[in-house]
């Protein structure tokens, strides 16, 4: 990793772009400008300054003349640091360690952005692209996309290419698709009161445990939903499975008081082959069965329903991709689908080919403490997006 790399990553960690209180935005998309521009790439800014809170989208282009346009999509909003304390190198600022870069959001995603960013400048040096570029610096990912990679597909600057590569996944395997997701919630409802009289109310938490305890019979029926698509490297299953979590549980306020519902959040993970509203019925379907078995007084509502998406293996840029991967970083990467979701439905939906690839490594703590990044696997990434501009035809 050189000077210039580490320095636009440095200046850009450096901002807290945190998705929950969207600050700092403008600031980092003025950064990337710069050095895009730098790198001798056409910068444009497209905002989209939803809720009245400014939301640059950052296109920077690199046209060779050529019929065909790859799009590279990337983002530069991360999650919060969270505690603080709980880091051991600060979390807005670059701590080099050699082969390890530490700070919130260098592998997820800004360390993609620059990788990004810097193949496009040594394509711009060489002359060697058979491609023409465009790469996509969105804010929002976090959160959705809807005011990031979904403005620039589907709002008025309409956005196309040929191809698109995610530049926000693993560098242990090529992406070819992801899940989708459905969240919401199930509210138990009970009657509020004295804790010192608890037979004259409903203590919604006491229902909830032979609900909760029926509801982990959907994680079985979702396992036993099985895609086409192959699983990610070490995962327990050789294809990609449908998955459910219960992941918050929201109850009372006082020690005293017995509180009048209790809300349980979950994460429903869905197949590239399966439609989320098919999904969201057979939910329904089955949370009634566990009303009528329990007794409890509860609804459900759904707060996020996507679809997970996939693309043909044999498509050519997909295959030019694979190939140059194979070439670059390893001779024996394999394609898989994601656990999680990503921007790829966006393109999916508009009939854009894709696949994802970047320099999230499944151990180097994105989200969590102390994030990290492998410079090899930033290399990883730089070249393969080097080698695929060159041998496309």
């Amino acid at each position: 990793m050189n000077d210039w790399e580490k320095s636009f990553l440095r200046d850009i960690i450096e901002l807290d772009t945190n998705s929950d209180e969207k600050k700092n935005y403008v600031e980092c998309a003025e950064i990337i400008k710069k050095y895009c521009e730098e790198a001798g790439l056409k910068v444009e800014i497209f905002d989209s300054f939803a809720d009245g809170i400014p939301q640059p989208n950052v296109v920077a282009s690199l046209d060779v003349g050529a019929k065909e346009t790859i799009l590279l999509c990337t983002h530069y909003d991360v999650v919060p640091a969270g505690d603080a304390e709980g880091w051991t190198r600060p979390p807005f600022e670059l701590t080099d360690e050699g082969d390890k870069l530490y700070g919130r959001g260098v592998t997820d995603d800004k360390g993609n952005v620059v990788a990004c960013v810097s193949a496009a400048r040594e394509l711009v040096k060489n002359g060697t692209s058979k491609v023409n570029l465009k790469i996509l610096i969105s804010p929002n990912e976090e959160i959705g996309g809807e005011n990031g990679i979904d403005y620039l597909i589907n709002g008025p600057p309409k956005i196309r290419g040929d191809f698109a590569i995610v530049v926000d996944s693993s560098p242990d395997y090529i992406g070819i698709g992801a899940s989708g997701v459905i969240a919401g919630t199930i509210t138990v409802h009970g009657k509020q009161g004295h804790a010192g009289y608890p037979f004259k109310f409903a203590n919604p938490i006491h229902l909830s445990i032979p609900l909760l305890d029926y509801m982990l019979g959907y994680i079985d029926r979702r396992r036993k939903v099985v895609s086409e698509f192959p699983a990610p490297p070490s995962s327990p299953h050789q294809t990609l499975w449908g998955r459910f979590s219960m992941t918050m549980y929201q109850a009372g306020s006082k020690t005293n008081v017995i509180p009048g519902k209790a809300v349980i959040s979950f994460d429903c993970r869905i197949i590239p082959e399966e439609n989320p509203d098919d999904v969201v019925k057979d939910l329904e379907e089955y949370l009634k069965s566990a009303l009528e078995e329990t007794g409890v007084d509860a609804t459900l509502a759904i707060k996020t329903k996507g679809h997970g998406w996939g693309t043909d293996t044999n498509n050519r840029f997909v295959q030019f991709f694979y190939e140059g991967v194979k070439a670059v970083v390893d001779p024996d990467m394999q394609l898989a689908a994601e656990l999680g979701g990503n921007d790829g439905p966006f393109f999916d939906k508009v009939g854009i080919p894709t696949a994802c690839y970047g320099t999230i490594a499944d151990d180097s703590n994105f989200h969590g403490l102390d994030e990290w990044l492998d410079v090899k696997d930033f290399e990883k990434v730089k070249k393969a997006l080097l080698r695929f501009a060159e041998m496309c035809e």
